[in-house]
């Protein structure tokens, strides 16, 4: 019989229906080959997802391309969405991606970054950032008040228009400057800063922008993984990090 797939939310409640898996490994390997099966209709880079038990009976967690998803299987059923954890109150997908993108950006070493903040800070944020974006101005603005909350400001190269065009070229001028910092505070004030060219990472990041996702700057990752995109005023992200207190 051909199984059906329902796209909703799937709730872990704590005296719910679902509860702590008792399945055996043979039983999740069949439900993983059913889920697997039934996806791969509709999506094929299913086929090759992780696919593995989530903490709730009859459901998987399922990869796809670091977008995390959930599916409860039952019978004939499969119930595709996310997964809540209401003892917690926590979205157990979200929080997976969170956990995926912190770990992706912890791995972009900080030398191919301009850093503006304390070396040892109580908080950080990774930005992507353009140097003629408008809101990117805006939030370099109120770097100051970031920094002075203790938090360091990380910002990796984004140039919207794509390689070789204006902006990119500004970012390499800025980046082969002796001081990068004043030359990417001087460029988002409005200046141009002086033509050179060296070996720098801008078209790398630019690619990890796309990626993970970027599509407009800023983009702002905070150091849980926790996206944001588009500007966030300094007071914002200050209680959002904790450090208002």
């Amino acid at each position: 019989m051909r199984k059906t797939i329902l796209f909703s939310t799937v709730i872990l409640a704590a005296c719910g229906l679902l509860l702590l898996s008792g399945t055996s490994q043979a039983d999740n390997d069949a439900d993983i080959k059913a889920v697997r099966a039934e996806l791969q209709k509709m999506i094929p880079a299913a086929g090759s997802a992780e696919i593995v038990a989530a903490p709730a009976k009859g459901v998987y967690r399922i990869d796809l391309n670091g977008s995390f998803a959930y599916a409860y299987v039952d019978g004939d059923y499969v119930l595709f969405g996310d997964l809540y954890d209401t003892a917690r109150q926590v979205n157990l997908g979200q929080q997976a991606r969170g956990e995926r993108m912190a770990k992706v950006i912890s791995e972009v070493p900080v030398s191919k970054m301009i850093v503006f903040g304390p070396e040892n800070p109580k908080r950080y944020i990774t930005v992507f950032t353009d140097i003629d974006c408008g809101y990117c101005r805006k939030l370099h603005n109120e770097v100051p008040d970031l920094t002075e909350a203790g938090i360091q400001v990380r910002y990796l190269a984004f140039p919207r228009s794509g390689i070789g065009r204006e902006s990119y070229t500004k970012y390499v001028s800025v980046w082969c400057s002796d001081d990068q910092q004043a030359a990417l505070t001087s460029a988002k004030a409005g200046g141009i800063p002086k033509k050179q060219s060296c070996q720098n990472p801008i078209a790398e990041t630019y690619k990890l922008g796309q990626q993970i996702g970027v599509t407009g700057t800023p983009t702002i990752i905070f150091d849980d993984g926790t996206i944001t995109p588009g500007y966030v005023p300094s007071a914002t992200l200050i209680t959002r990090l904790g450090l208002d207190g």
